[in-house]
């Protein structure tokens, strides 16, 4: 992951982090990893597993979709590009986000 990528990731988490009133040592405490750890994720020092942040965003009560790509999972485009009703500029739009 790119290191724009990791600083947009850790705003992201941090947001969410506040905006569910939550400190860095629970989060920390109830991961089982230390508040350094939470506080590098936030930085984009580092990131979070995949398993972490399926943690996170359960503790944050939010899509883990949206600490990715600051946007909620929508079923329905995915829906349309399997089963080819989709045209090229919604793939591309689709393949540009991840």
């Amino acid at each position: 992951m790119s290191k724009d990528r990791k600083k947009v990731l850790g705003a992201r988490l941090r947001a969410a982090r506040v905006a569910a009133r939550l400190s860095q040592d629970f989060v920390a405490e109830t991961m089982g990893v230390t508040r350094q750890s939470v506080s590098a994720w936030e930085t984009g020092c580092a990131c979070p597993s995949a398993l972490q942040l399926g943690q996170l965003a359960a503790a944050y009560c939010v899509c883990a979709h949206t600490l990715l790509f600051g946007e909620a999972f929508m079923p329905l485009r995915l829906r349309q590009m399997l089963s080819g009703r989709t045209n090229a500029i919604q793939e591309s739009e689709l393949m540009t986000r991840g």
